[in-house]
């Protein structure tokens, strides 16, 4: 045991964890986003077959994390990390991951976390606010959104397609659907396969060119339902979708079901962060009249992984729904005014997650928040216009949230025909992007759209200006004008 009594060595090791931080964070663009190894070389270089018997020094095991791990690991705190939907984390937020790791708490009771508990809270009611649900909405934090997701369709289920689930389990007699549309997020048919209702009964809703639902064939497919004997207990609505970053139009869905008895939840794990910018009234209306939604801070607010939320008007569902009876766990409270959170969630071991938006929040505040959203805003404004005025790129659609997608073509591909055109696209495409991607000089995705592969980047990185996507796209340019001769 005395290998866990490490405080006479806290200022070295402190030390050269700072020294770590100071190199990473100093000067983030000044080396590559990644060192690409291929995976036979990563499995021949780090592939252990037994664990290690004998022990060694922190410190040698925190230099081999420097030199062995670290310079061959996705930088994501670079101007040039385009490739997921977020990017980095900022510093005060990982002071906040190390804290709650140091703390080491469970917020499932209050007796375990009593001021975590109280900051949990405050922070869901204040992520709540922002985004424009009804006073008293409030929530809990959870390890990812697709898990929100699947407790948020779990709610549905309960509430609307039959309240005895929750006891007598799922019976012949009430079938239920979930709609969504083409372009939800795959977690909705994840928690289609956990929840029982099986994959045969997502429905799906047909989406324009920015693979927003179409209202009008939403409206169909709650009747397709009625006609097949199902019961369609919730619709999914996306803002933020994960290809294009376009928003369903919640005000016209919330419309169309008013007088339905069918659960709204709006998946807005990406384009929660939308509600920080000037954009609000107009993508987020008849966001009030969500019974559920789900909300990321590890993307827009730049937490580490995960930091995820979810909302709800009447926080006491949570409990309703997912309550159980432990007495060694739950005990009897003389006062009532916060429960135990892990009466509200799966989670018994429930982390202190919320800590990193909290300690973020308390340093920047949010007007630091939404100058950040305002500014990926006018970056993604200025970008729909570059590539509107250049005739070797094209995109299927004006942005409203920062995702960009898009094709090179010249003279040469215009030339040839269908299929060729096609093949010999999606070819260049994705040799483009990994050719990029191998040199390290920078990191976006590719995606099907539309029929066609296309790259794909997500503008949501604080570090990444007008300057950097401006040589990134040159630099995209001369490798397919390459690439066709």
């Amino acid at each position: 045991m005395d290998n866990y009594h490490v405080a006479e060595k806290f200022d070295k090791i402190g030390s050269s964890l700072l020294d770590l931080l100071k190199e990473y964070y100093g000067d983030p663009g000044s080396k590559p986003v990644i060192q690409y190894k291929s995976k036979s070389d990563i499995i021949a270089d780090y592939h252990r077959e037994t664990a290690p018997d004998d022990g060694r020094p922190l410190e040698d095991v925190i230099e081999s994390f420097k030199k062995d791990i670290l310079p061959y690991s996705v930088h994501t705190w670079h101007p040039y990390f385009l490739n997921q939907m977020f990017a980095g984390s900022s510093f005060p937020a990982i002071i906040g991951d190390l804290l709650a790791s140091m703390m080491n708490p469970t917020l499932a009771t209050w007796e375990m976390s009593p001021i975590a508990t109280l900051i949990e809270q405050n922070t869901a009611q204040w992520m709540a606010q922002i985004i424009g649900m009804p006073k008293g909405s409030s929530g809990i934090f959870l390890p990812g959104g697709s898990l929100s997701n699947l407790l948020a369709l779990t709610i549905a289920r309960n509430r609307v397609l039959d309240p005895n689930i929750r006891d007598c389990g799922l019976s012949d007699e009430r079938r239920g659907a979930i709609i969504c549309s083409e372009a939800s997020h795959y977690s909705v048919a994840g928690a289609a396969n956990l929840l029982g209702i099986g994959l045969n009964q997502v429905k799906k809703v047909k989406v324009n060119r920015r693979q927003e639902m179409d209202v009008d064939h939403l409206q169909e497919t709650i009747q397709q339902c009625r006609d097949e004997s199902l019961k369609p207990f919730v619709v999914v609505a996306t803002t933020g979708i994960t290809v294009t970053g376009g928003f369903d139009p919640l005000g016209e869905i919330a419309d169309l079901l008013k007088d339905e008895d069918i659960h709204l939840h709006v998946d807005a794990a990406f384009g929660g962060g939308m509600a920080l910018t000037d954009q609000r009234e107009h993508l987020f209306g008849g966001i009030h009249r969500a019974n559920s939604l789900t909300w990321d801070a590890h993307k827009w607010m730049h937490t580490p992984l995960t930091c995820s939320v979810l909302l709800v008007p009447d926080p006491e569902i949570l409990e309703k729904t997912f309550s159980q009876k432990a007495d060694y766990l739950f005990h009897p409270q003389q006062e009532k005014l916060l429960d135990d959170l892990g009466k509200s969630t799966l989670l018994c071991g429930k982390r202190f997650d919320a800590l990193k938006i909290w300690l973020l929040w308390n340093t920047y505040g949010t007007s630091h928040f939404r100058e950040v959203a305002n500014e990926r805003v006018d970056l993604m404004r200025q970008i729909n216009q570059i590539i509107k005025a250049d005739p070797d790129f094209v995109s299927d659609y004006e942005m409203v949230s920062p995702i960009l997608c898009f094709t090179y073509q010249n003279s040469l591909i215009q030339q040839l025909k269908e299929p060729e055109r096609t093949l010999y696209s999606n070819r260049m495409h994705r040799y483009v992007r990994e050719s990029i991607k191998h040199s390290g000089r920078a990191l976006f995705n590719i995606t099907k759209l539309n029929g066609k592969d296309q790259f794909r980047m997500v503008l949501i990185n604080p570090l990444t200006d007008l300057s950097h996507v401006r040589v990134l796209l040159e630099d995209i340019r001369s490798q397919c004008q390459a690439y066709s001769e």
